[in-house]
């Protein structure tokens, strides 16, 4: 980060989330599970789905096979033996059965590390019934609307009508004036994917809440630069 002169400033409890087959694992796999508490990561997406009997597994797809998917209740119980800290990002390929969800995370001490994303219209009656976590809502705005003051606050009307702590949205959306009026109507936000040097430059300098990454060790090895620098700097 020094090699670009940028320090940075980002909110109170900014996160770097470890994108699902981070650091060249398989995606919604045991050694991405297993990477990420390794890593210790501060929080691990995961794609969420159910087979037709009702299990939870992981996998990006609407509905897993029967012989489909790392058991989601695999996955949880693992975190929960080997690390305190590190969150879940459940990101909803459905709501099939969401009360399973919880189940799980009740039963491994979970269910306050965990929210979720992926949460569009169609899910949200679900999520809110049954969904028994935070949630992020997932929109976007065009490169215009990212930049205007009402388009922005529109959105923001309907993330807050939404019941949810904020938007998760892909990083082409974000501005620092998006981020700005989020914040200041107690709104989050969270931004996906960054996985190359400028995308993560760019949203550093954008301050969001979260920025989701296949490659965390690389961007918070930035984020540790840009502090150091911004400390040289005062």
């Amino acid at each position: 980060m020094a090699d670009n002169n940028i320090s940075v400033r980002l909110p109170e409890g900014f996160t770097v989330t470890a994108h699902s087959g981070c650091e060249g694992t398989p995606d919604n796999s045991m050694e991405f599970i297993r990477k990420g508490v390794e890593i210790n990561a501060q929080i691990l997406e995961v794609d969420v789905t159910f087979r037709a009997d009702g299990t939870p597994v992981l996998i990006h797809k609407e509905q897993a096979d029967s012989d489909e998917g790392l058991l989601f209740d695999e996955a949880v119980r693992y975190i929960s033996e080997n690390s305190d800290t590190v969150r879940l990002n459940l990101d909803l390929k459905s709501t099939a059965n969401l009360p399973e969800v919880v189940r799980i995370l009740d039963q491994y001490g979970m269910r306050e590390r965990c929210f979720y994303t992926g949460v569009e219209k169609r899910f949200l009656d679900a999520v809110r019934k049954e969904g028994g976590l935070p949630y992020y809502y997932n929109t976007e705005l065009s490169f215009i609307e990212k930049y205007s003051s009402s388009a922005v606050e529109a959105v923001i009307r309907q993330v807050a009508d939404s019941g949810a702590v904020g938007i998760n949205c892909n990083h082409k959306s974000a501005s620092k004036k998006m981020v700005k009026l989020f914040r200041q109507n107690g709104l989050l936000v969270s931004c996906w994917t960054a996985n190359t040097k400028p995308v993560m430059i760019k949203l550093l300098k954008i301050a969001p809440d979260n920025i989701t990454t296949r490659r965390p060790v690389f961007l918070n090895e930035l984020i540790k630069s840009a502090r150091q620098l911004k400390r040289e700097q005062t």
